[in-house]
This record gives structure tokens, sequence and C-alpha cells, in this order.
């Protein structure tokens, strides 16, 4: 009887081993799985070795010599996919629409997967048109965003004056005001200051934390219980704790009606009382504005950043901007209609978005369906990333793509022109729908920065243009002298 238990359990455990090493038929190319682990330890140490995740995974693409890269993450079947036809059939394809369900996920939306970035199916699609309606009638493309930008500017433009006796760090101030534009328009107020530099900071060590793919967290959660602290458990707690308490005040002022106006939570609140189905609720009205703070929470202001450091390397190109600016507006103030009357302006702004892309790797998503990508089925399931970082500096799609040349977006006509191989805010259903106030935002603030001052290095030492590259990717940090134009 012994020896008959001990022969099935062998059994049983040479059946897991066999199963966790073996790979689903005609599934893409990777590193070698071991049992549990998969190749998570071999990501682990690419992404150490190259920097980010992001890099990693891009030189195990080159050294499997594949476009679709095929790893399993613990007990996670991962698949990344590179080249444009690829990201286009996986930004586009109705069976790239899913989001995966892991415990990163759930974390993130505070045990649910609700909301609109992490929801999938019809739930995803009826919250995702409202938010997107309801929005655009309260703010988003509207000539009133552009004010409250100019008035954000103003304020931008103050704290450069006040702290102009030493160099700035821009990073202090460009946040707080992507936010305050962003949540008045979500609830009709601003969060108060204080608040708001404790919640950049907790997002701040998010993104160095983690990786697209959520890290050993994701991928072994017991680990929370023995390292909290190390494993980032404690810092994404805090961080919905704080998120948590600003939302909850804010709907119940809404219910009291002590905000005045119109803005998003009065909306969702009034769709609440009116709508029979119970998917409009106030734990997803708190989801819902919980991915809108942390979407517009560092993606905008960190491509700023950016902006303001290409401008800070570049000094003939800022020189040329200026120029531009000062004989179309002098001391007009920039508006988002300005974008046609000032083509270089919004061409050195769209070299940022090539030259230093934000989300170099996007998603995850998750497969609702098999799909076949480049000759290799990918089974249901299965969490896409999508690589567009490498796009932009594809030789095949771009002259010279390690010069930073504003000049490649404008055709010979001296018109603005826009590439198609370009993604910074997606394509497909998943589009960002934050875009319009992300390029608002970036055109009026850098525009009206540039405008009054002149940057310089604050040192003899220029800021690498090399970003960090976490969650998403940031300048590495830099301070800079703004010197008034007379």
């Amino acid at each position: 009887m012994f020896i008959t238990v001990i022969t099935v359990l062998l059994l049983v455990i040479a059946g897991y081993v066999i199963k966790s090493i073996a790979k689903p038929r005609n599934f893409p190319p990777g590193p070698k799985w071991y049992p549990y682990m998969g190749c998570q330890s071999v990501v682990e140490q690419y992404s150490k070795k190259h920097g980010s995740q992001f890099k990693g995974l891009l030189e195990l693409a080159k050294e499997y010599s594949t476009q679709v890269l095929g790893l399993k993450l613990v007990n996670e079947l991962v698949v990344v996919v590179y080249g444009e036809k690829n990201v286009k059939q996986a930004f586009l394809e109705q069976e790239f629409d899913g989001r995966p369900d892991n415990f990163f996920v759930r974390l993130r939306c505070l045990g649910k997967k609700i909301g609109i970035t992490f929801a999938d199916g019809p739930l995803w699609k009826e919250q995702r048109q409202f938010t997107v309606k309801h929005l655009r009638n309260v703010g988003f493309s509207k000539i009133g965003m552009d004010k409250d930008i100019q008035n954000e500017l103003s304020h931008i433009i103050d704290y450069i004056n006040v702290n102009n006796d030493k160099p700035i760090n821009l990073k202090n101030i460009l946040p707080i005001g992507v936010l305050n534009v962003l949540w008045k328009i979500v609830a009709g107020e601003q969060i108060k200051e204080e608040r708001l530099k404790c919640l950049m900071d907790l997002f701040y060590a998010r993104s160095k934390a983690f990786s697209m793919t959520g890290g050993w967290l994701n991928q072994m959660p017991w680990c929370r219980f023995f390292f909290p602290e190390l494993s980032g458990y404690a810092l994404i707690k805090k961080l919905n704790e704080q998120i948590s308490d600003i939302i909850d005040e804010t709907i119940e002022k809404h219910k009291m009606c002590t905000i005045k106006g119109k803005d998003f939570i009065y909306s969702y609140l009034n769709e609440m009382r009116q709508n029979t189905s119970n998917t409009f609720t106030d734990e997803q009205l708190k989801i819902v504005c919980l991915d809108l703070i942390i979407a517009g929470s560092q993606t905008t202001s960190n491509q700023l950043e950016f902006a303001f450091l290409a401008a800070l390397r570049n000094k003939s190109l800022q020189e040329k901007l200026f120029e531009e600016i000062n004989n179309t507006l002098q001391d007009k103030p920039p508006t988002w209609a300005d974008i046609q009357r000032l083509p270089y302006s919004s061409a050195f702004l769209l070299e940022v978005q090539r030259f230093y892309p934000i989300a170099p790797l996007v998603g995850p998503r998750r497969l609702t369906d098999d799909v076949v990508i480049d000759g290799f089925l990918i089974p249901k399931g299965t969490t896409i990333l999508i690589s567009i970082g490498d796009l932009n500096s594809n030789p095949k799609i771009w002259d010279e793509p390690h010069e930073f040349k504003p000049e490649r977006f404008i055709d010979e006509r001296g018109a603005l022109k826009n590439s198609e191989c370009m993604y910074p805010f997606g394509l497909g259903r998943r589009r960002c729908p934050g875009d319009v106030l992300a390029k608002s935002f970036i055109f009026i603030v850098f525009v009206g920065v540039l405008q009054k001052y002149r940057i310089e290095c604050s040192s003899e030492v220029v800021p690498s243009e090399e970003p960090d590259i976490g969650l998403i990717s940031a300048p590495r940090p830099y301070v800079a002298d703004f010197i008034p134009r007379s």
C-alpha cells in the first residue's frame, strides 16, 4: 500500500513537472520553461541586466529572432508582440480587448475587476461609452478646458518666478497642474495640495517598483504576507487608501450637493438614479474615478518633463521654438487652437512623443479567444503585451531614428504632418479616453513656459536623455535654470 501511494505521488509530481514545462502547440519561441517558475527568473535577469523589463524583453525577442515572444511567468502565459503589423492586430482585433484577471489587477482596482481600465466585456463597453460621452459634455474638448489649463499655466509660471533664485525641478509642479484640471472636470473641485504631493510621491514610487507584468507580487501573491514592503504590497495598499479617501469624500460632497456646477460625478449619480440596471453603482463610480486619477497622474506630466528636457538639451531648437512662438503669439497666452499656427512647436512635441515614448510596453491585454499571430497559435486567456517603444526607433520607419529631428513631422509646404506609425495614446477601442486633455495640457504649458523663459543647464553637466522605465517611462531627475525673456 505504501509503495502504491508513493508511486502515485511520484506520477502526480512527474505529471505536474511535465505539464509545467511543456509549451502549447505552435506557441511562439522564447526562453526555456522550468517547473513552477516558468521563465520568470530569465525575464528578471534580462530586465535587471538591460535596465528595464521593456529592454530586457526586447533583447530576448532579438535573441530568439522573433516578433512574437512566448513566455510563462509562474502560471501565467504571456506573449509580447513586436512589429507594426502585429501591434496593429493587437490594438484593433476584438479578441485582444480583454483584461487579465489576476492578483495585481484586483489589487489595483480595490479588490474587484470593475471600472473602465481593467474591466472588459459588456460592463467595460457600457461604462467606457458613458464615461467618454459625459467627460466630453462637462469639459473635455471644450473651450473651458483651455481656460482651466491656462489657469494652471499661470500657477506654474508663478512657481517658477517664486523659486527662480535656485535650479528648478518641474516634477514638483507639473503633475499637480494636470490633476487639478482633470479633477475639476471629474469632480468640480481641486484636490488639496498637500494630499496631491503625497499622491505624487506614491505614484512615482509605484512606477519604479513595478513592471507591466506586476512583478513577483502578481506571480506569487503569498509573498505579501512575508515581504509586504519588499514586494510592493504595502506601497499599493497605502496608495489605494489615499485615493479612496479622496474619492469617497468627494462623492459624499456630491450626494450632499455641496459642490456647485456640472461635472462627471454629478452625471454619474444622475445616471444611477435613472438607470434600472445594477451596473451603475457607488462602487463602480469609485473605481472609474480611481482609473481617471491613475491614468492622468503621471503620463502627461512625464511627457511634458521630457519636452522641457529636449528643449534644454537642444539650445538651437529651443531658440527656433521661441522665435516661432514670439512671432505668432507675441504676449497672447497659447490655446489648443494655436496648434496649426505653431507647426514647428507642434512638430517638436510629436518628436518628443516619438523619441521618449511614455509607455514603451502597452497592456496588459487578455485574449478572449484563440488567435494566430505571425503563424503562431496563441491560446485563449493568454496575457498580451504590446511593444511600441521599438517601433519609434525602427530605421525602416524613421530616417535616423536616434537623432532628435522635429523636422520629420513638417511637410514640404511647412505644414504639420502626423505619422500613422506612432501610438502614444494607443489605438482602437481601448485608446486612451483622456488624450484630448493630455495633448492640450502639454501643448499649452510647453508653449506658455517657453514664451516667457529660456531654459538652461544649472551646471556644466547636461542632463541625460536616457529614461527611467518602470510601469511607464520618466526622465531621470534633473533641474534647470529658467531665465526670463526680456
